[in-house]
């Protein structure tokens, strides 16, 4: 091990040794540059000055004209959502309106009404048939002599209340008193 250590110490001192022989041996020109190349500067051409500042100031004008584009971009996108939410606006109201006509009774041509949607004119069509078909039962009901009738079902449990009664009737009558413990 000691070896291989003694072998290490040797081979960098030598390296170091080389080192400074080359130094010693070049000329000293690079010294003359150490100055500026620690400090920093150089000295640019008038050209390259303008020529950096022509790219700078084409950068500036170019950064903002692609933000004015984009810009141009979002208040076109804000503009399309505005117009789509005032046209729902317009169609909910259009579509209240008419169902609270043809619950009233009126007869409306769904047809003339482009801007409502296969939805709206599907649940307006259901209503004015419900109010067709409630305008006969009352025609109905009137030609019968006024008596007015119910078109619901009678309810599941209507016979139960009776047979639960009378079931309880009979094991009232038929219960047996069973007699307590002592106590004690």
């Amino acid at each position: 091990m000691n070896s291989t250590a003694k072998k290490a110490g040797q081979s960098a001192g030598d390296l170091a040794r080389k080192i400074a022989k080359q130094m010693a041996q070049e000329p000293l020109e690079i010294a003359k540059n150490v100055g500026t190349q620690i400090a920093g500067t150089e000295t640019q051409k008038p050209q390259e000055n303008l020529t950096q500042s022509q790219t700078t100031e084409n950068n500036a004008s170019s950064l903002q004209e692609m933000n004015s584009a984009q810009d141009k971009i979002k208040s076109g996108r804000r503009m399309e959502a505005l117009e789509q939410e005032i046209k729902d606006i317009h169609r909910q109201e259009l579509f209240g309106d008419l169902q609270s006509r043809i619950s009233q009774g009126e007869e409306i041509p769904l047809t003339d009404y482009s801007e409502l949607s296969m939805e709206q004119k599907q649940v307006l069509k259901a209503q004015m048939e419900a109010v067709k078909y409630q305008k006969k039962q009352v025609a109905i009901n009137q030609s019968q002599g006024g008596v007015p009738v119910t078109s619901s079902k009678p309810g599941r449990r209507m016979g139960a209340g009776l047979r639960g009664r009378k079931a309880e009737a009979e094991k009232q009558q038929t219960r047996v008193e069973k007699p307590l413990p002592p106590s004690g």
